[in-house]
């Protein structure tokens, strides 16, 4: 146990390395926080003035406390993170309960940014924080950081708890510095690393490793033993044991039945030493993490490779400018180029990076923009704009609005305020809205422009909301009511004052609801400007369901939460996002 905790920073060391061997992207860029409003009154719904201060007399100077350890972290306020004042008025017993319960992977880059920032920001711990406590509240996100597959903000908070942390305090963590290490190593195809020093113990995870160490050193004798006692053990792994035989000069099982329901790194370095390709489902199932590594996984074939790279660079963890590498390096037959909206309409992964590539080359303007604007469409369709937005930013950016463009200009707005440049977006907005045959397009845009523009107390426009609405007749009534409720909630959580009629049309949308709990923490907190206490019940509900079929009630909420503790450009930004996945 000393040992651990003499090693603890050695150990961050090690963690950070493994984060380099990866290459993995820092999270989106930090940005400094407004102060935090004043807390409301919940009877009159109003900002409370401050108290007033009164004169107390001689004031008494205690001397300063040993700083707890349980508030260490890598960012402030001046560094991307939250304010000191992040935990106060919320307990520990809360704070524990909920950080276990964050998402790994959700889908909104605004939540990922949130969350990150609250687990690496230093503050003071929450009321009630015990350093005897276990596990301790630095593990506890350490753990949830390596859940994200954040390796760097596992380094950085490891490296940041003061020395004075007792050795009880981290009793898994030279295990799970290790794993980290290995696992790195095994994605980062380190393999002579990776199986230097082998974990003890007989369980099956183990008895896996040693046999793919000892096949990739060449030593196929101890490897041929230890494939016959796997296959005698109950949940083997066949598409392991398949990939296993191929490395030990077996003929190779074919793809269809690797069966690998939940892929290892171990899987990604035993199929890329083996040279086999990996079976699509199990690719769909990977995590962002081994999606990050297997988009340089020779074996997979090329359009496997971009569907991970796109994944990995969509959860934030591989930089978009190497998935636009990915993209120009693929080699296109000159039938594919020669008409690239044609045969990238139903071609999905490929087709974007066709399109990508063709519009890169094509040195006509005009051209280069219609190619670009048909991949953002087809992207809004599968739900995919703020990713290819991000790839294709750079030709969206140096394409200038323009009527012979009023059909682009439609997805060239979407793309922009997926981007957060409302500004640039209006202007093709306004090319869009001048042209009789776009402008019943246009009018489905309206919530984006309203979201971009809402602010505490605004009337809503009924007049965008009627040209809005026009714009869904002959939808599903279901989808009707669902995207009323969508976008009034997100407009009212922004502060508009929607009219008690106009939620008349999101009447027929059923569900299940919020969660009560988290509702009623995230609330209170919200209505107390306690921020932390906001923010971990508003992650939790927010979780990792899709922003298409996300209840209505938690977005408007959470979205309210954030704009009432200070956190607006983040509210807007969800809002945006949000209206872009439900088909704004």
């Amino acid at each position: 146990m000393i040992a651990c905790r003499a090693e603890r920073r050695r150990i961050g060391r090690s963690i950070l390395a493994a984060a380099f061997l990866l290459t993995l992207a820092a999270p989106a860029s930090a940005q400094q926080q407004p102060p935090l409003v004043q807390p409301f009154d919940p009877e009159t719904m109003e900002r409370m003035d401050p108290p007033a201060y009164e004169n107390v007399g001689r004031i008494e100077a205690d001397s300063l406390k040993a700083p707890n350890p349980e508030g260490a972290g890598t960012m402030d306020a001046h560094q991307g993170g939250f304010s000191a004042a992040l935990w106060t008025g919320t307990s520990a017993q809360v704070v524990r309960a909920l950080l276990p319960m964050l998402p790994t992977a959700s889908p909104s880059a605004t939540i990922r940014s949130l969350q990150r920032r609250l687990l690496l920001t230093a503050a003071p711990p929450p009321e009630g924080a015990s350093p005897d406590m276990r596990p301790s509240l630095v593990e506890l996100r350490v753990e949830r950081l390596l859940a994200m597959g954040d390796l760097e903000g596992v380094a950085g908070l490891t490296s940041a708890a003061p020395a004075s942390v007792e050795a009880e305090l981290w009793p898994l963590c030279e295990k799970l510095a290790a794993k980290a290490r290995r696992d790195a190593q095994l994605l980062a195809g380190k393999v002579t690393e990776a199986c230097a020093n082998l974990p003890p113990g007989g369980d099956l995870d183990s008895a896996r490793l040693a046999t793919f160490c000892h096949l990739a050193a060449g030593r196929t004798l101890e490897g041929n033993l230890a494939l016959d006692l796997l296959r005698e053990r109950q949940g083997a792994d066949s598409g392991f044991l398949a990939a296993a035989e191929a490395l030990a000069g077996l003929p190779p099982a074919p793809n269809a039945k690797m069966d690998i329901p939940e892929l290892t790194p171990l899987h990604v370095a035993l199929v890329r030493a083996a040279r086999l390709p990996l079976p699509d489902a199990a690719l769909a199932n990977a995590s962002p993490t081994l999606a990050r590594a297997l988009a340089g996984n020779e074996p997979l074939s090329a359009d496997q490779r971009i569907a991970t790279a796109e994944r990995a660079e969509a959860a934030g963890l591989m930089n978009t400018d190497d998935l636009r590498k990915l993209y120009l390096a693929l080699a296109f037959p000159p039938d594919e180029l020669a008409a690239p909206m044609d045969r990238a309409a139903a071609a999905g992964t490929h087709g974007r990076a066709l399109l990508f590539r063709a519009a890169f080359d094509q040195p006509d303007p005009v051209l280069k923009a219609r190619f670009t604007a048909k991949a953002l469409e087809l992207a809004a369709t599968r739900n995919r704009l703020a990713s290819t937005a991000r790839v294709f930013e750079s030709l969206i950016a140096a394409t200038r609005p323009e009527p012979l463009l009023a059909r682009e200009a439609i997805a060239m707005t979407r793309a922009l305020f997926a981007l957060g440049r409302p500004e640039a977006a209006a202007k093709w907005l306004d090319i869009a809205l001048a042209e009789v045959t776009t402008v019943h397009e246009a009018e489905k845009l309206w919530p984006l422009t309203a979201a971009a523009a809402a602010a505490p107390g605004q009337p809503l426009a009924m007049a965008g909301l009627g040209g809005w609405r026009a714009s869904l007749r002959g939808l599903p009534a279901e989808m009707v009511a669902r995207r009323n409720a969508v976008v009034l909630g997100v407009l009212a959580a922004l502060g508009a004052k929607v009219p008690d009629h106009a939620w008349l049309a999101a009447l027929p949308l059923t569900g299940a609801g919020p969660r009560p709990a988290l509702f009623a923490m995230m609330q209170t907190a919200a209505l107390e400007a306690r921020l932390g206490g906001t923010l971990l019940p508003s992650l939790v509900a927010m979780g990792e369901t899709p922003l298409d079929r996300i209840d209505p009630i938690t977005l408007s909420e959470t979205i309210s939460a954030l704009a009432v503790v200070g956190l607006s450009d983040d509210a807007r930004a969800l809002a945006i996002e949000a209206l872009l996945a439900n088909g704004v």
